[in-house]
């Protein structure tokens, strides 16, 4: 199973809002610095942290493991890596622990639902994962 992950497509008013944050916040560095410098590092600064709800995923699930891959960074899990799963809303949370974890953000592995089928995905975990 392989889908392709655009919050920003499927959120068009996260995006705006987004976009209205990036630019007020552009203008302000720059009225106050008078700094092109400054201002185009505060907008990679700004997206750099926001870049997985901007850029495209591509997650991939076989019967060996769970892949995710964004622009040139790749990070594949093993079924046999992983103990549990978590799922909310917008995707299913991959985790290495048997119990809920502070390191889960670090060392599990996000699925969005966006782009997906919600229910294949979660049927394809629950098979793969021994909760």
């Amino acid at each position: 199973m392989r889908w392709i992950s655009l919050p920003i497509q499927s959120s068009p008013k996260k995006g705006l809002f987004l976009s209205g944050v990036v630019a007020t916040t552009a203008l302000a560095i720059y009225f106050s610095t008078q700094s092109s410098f400054w201002t185009f590092f505060s907008v990679v600064v700004l997206l750099v942290g926001v870049y997985d709800f901007v850029l495209p995923t591509t997650y991939q699930l076989s019967e060996d493991g769970v892949s995710s891959k964004i622009l040139f960074y790749r990070r594949n899990k093993l079924w046999a890596s992983l103990r549990s799963y978590w799922v909310d809303k917008h995707g299913v949370l991959l985790s290495p622990f048997s119990k809920r974890s502070r390191l889960e953000a670090h060392r599990g592995l996000y699925l969005r639902f966006s782009g997906a089928d919600r229910q294949a995905v979660i049927t394809f975990v629950k098979r793969k994962v021994n909760k």
